[in-house]
């Protein structure tokens, strides 16, 4: 990869040490612009026309103009990027142009001096620098063993090779039930993809496998009134030490057994299989390298394929009501059981529709979960527009609040409000969103679609926000977070819930 060198400034050869970084934290920026969204038309990559990016816009030319300086401005000077910001750019490029790409290399040139970077999902490890003039050996050996890595070694993972078409079979070999066949379907658009550096990083694809399409309905969970076969596969960097996903889908799936109200049983995503690559560990390198603290913080790359559910978005006016409302039956019962979801937010409320035309809520996505006495690892949980407004502040940030049930059933609140703002008949509104200048407007109006909800959900925030209002450090009950916030407000509003199902 070459580094377009963007800084008018010359510095002094210096000595073996770590190029500075700026204030912004430039190793881990996630930040994405039209020009600089990853570009490849490898296979598992996004189709993508190619374009270097040190090329002009299409239409424009290098050429400086002349300008009469009597009748014109001058010119005004582009803003510079720190190399270092702009290194982490092109990191989360390469990136994204491969779905599992493990790791990545790159490399900064000041002046005579070259400074190796390797970025992983857990962080980014820079190496001093070689001064290529006056340790020019040293720059050849360096130049060599390059020249002779494996593709492994470039970051790539053995089993997820580039071809030159857009989708192709993978074969993961399985302890349990022999190689697993997966045909990604990388064009679709529901995918979702990740630009980032560290993180979980997670995508997700529409995925086909004769194995697990003849594996699914001999599962002990399965759920013979989602009718769909089509199947996902979910692809994330999650910290080791945290339980896994799967491990807790399994208590997940024991709490549905002994459910006889039906709240949890048919409300949770059908995992259809799991797989940890133990290889990818980012503590390898580290713990290679002799770094302090190499285990802290590490992450390994999983997937899981689950049944395919739809989100809750695409639902309007009693059915979408419903289907949240089966969501919090659902959460509740869990948190009661000892199953702490811990990251409401719409991505995570899903819904299937039933043979007979229901449409059934799914409590999705518990890979920031916890359960009773499991690790809690080092991240914070929760995704910021939809989190409580307590565990904003600095002391929780910082991990010294308690996560509790009253917090989701905030998030919660946020999501409806969100929902009903944001979309119209399932669709999200072209233009005149209000959340989108919500800094500037306090006039908010619902759409059309959810104009009942809306009034729902502004009598939940209310009675929030006077409890806070009454005691900010407020700590409520479990069940008295459910009746006051959430039961009173609601339920005399809720459509008639035939949504109970019988298991076949």
């Amino acid at each position: 990869m070459k580094y377009r060198r963007d800084t008018n400034d010359t510095a002094e050869p210096t000595d073996s040490t770590p190029l500075p970084l700026p204030d912004s934290g430039a190793g881990t920026s996630s930040l994405q612009t039209p020009e600089t969204q990853g570009r490849s038309n490898q296979s598992l990559a996004p189709n993508n026309k190619k374009r270097g990016s040190s090329q002009p816009p299409e239409g424009r030319s290098t050429k400086k103009l002349k300008v009469d300086n009597d009748e014109k401005e001058p010119p005004k000077e582009s803003q510079k990027i720190h190399p270092a910001l702009q290194n982490g750019l092109y990191a989360a490029e390469l990136f994204a142009a491969h779905i599992v790409r493990q790791s990545v290399i790159t490399y900064i040139v000041e002046d005579d001096m070259i400074y190796l970077w390797y970025f992983d999902r857990q962080d980014a490890i820079q190496c001093s620098g070689i001064n290529f003039v006056q340790d020019l050996p040293r720059f050849m050996v360096l130049l060599l063993a390059m020249q002779r890595m494996p593709y492994a070694e470039w970051g790539y993972n053995r089993l997820f090779k580039p071809v030159d078409r857009l989708s192709g079979e993978v074969r993961v070999p399985d302890e349990d039930i022999g190689d697993v066949d997966l045909t990604f379907d990388l064009k679709s658009d529901k995918r979702i993809t990740h630009f980032g550096l560290r993180g979980r990083a997670t995508t997700v694809f529409p995925v086909k496998s004769k194995a697990l399409s003849a594996l699914m309905p001999t599962l002990p969970h399965h759920n013979p009134h989602n009718p769909t076969s089509e199947l996902v596969a979910k692809l994330y960097w999650p910290e080791e030490e945290r339980e896994s996903e799967a491990e807790i889908l399994q208590k997940v799936y024991d709490i549905a057994e002994k459910d006889t109200e039906g709240k949890v049983k048919y409300h949770v995503p059908e995992m259809v299989w799991s797989h940890k690559f133990e290889d990818t560990s980012t503590a390898n390198i580290r713990t290679a390298l002799g770094l302090k603290d190499a285990e802290r913080g590490k992450r390994v790359l999983y997937i899981i394929v689950f049944k395919k559910l739809d989100p809750i978005t695409g639902l309007s006016e009693d059915e979408f009501l419903s289907a949240w409302w089966q969501i919090i039956l659902c959460h509740y019962a869990l948190w009661e059981c000892g199953v702490h979801h811990r990251d409401v937010s719409p991505s995570n409320l899903m819904v299937y529709k039933t043979s007979d035309g229901r449409w059934i809520g799914v409590l999705n996505d518990f890979d920031l979960s916890s359960t009773r006495d499991s690790p809690s690892g080092q991240e914070r949980t929760g995704t910021v527009p939809f989190m409580a407004l307590r565990l904003l502040k600095e002391d929780a940030i910082e991990g010294k609040v308690k996560h509790l049930y009253q917090h989701d059933v905030e998030s919660f609140l946020w999501v409806f409000a969100w929902v009903c703002l944001r979309y119209e008949e399932g669709r999200l509104l072209r233009k005149g969103r209000p959340l989108d200048e919500w800094l500037k407007r306090h006039d908010m109006i619902p759409s059309q679609s959810h104009k009942k909800n809306w009034d729902i959900a502004m009598t939940c925030l209310r009675i929030v926000n006077m409890s806070h209002a009454d005691d900010p450090s407020l700590t409520l009950e479990n069940k008295d977070a459910f009746e006051k916030w959430l039961q009173t407000p609601v339920q005399s509003k809720l459509p008639p819930l035939n949504v109970h199902l019988e298991s076949k």
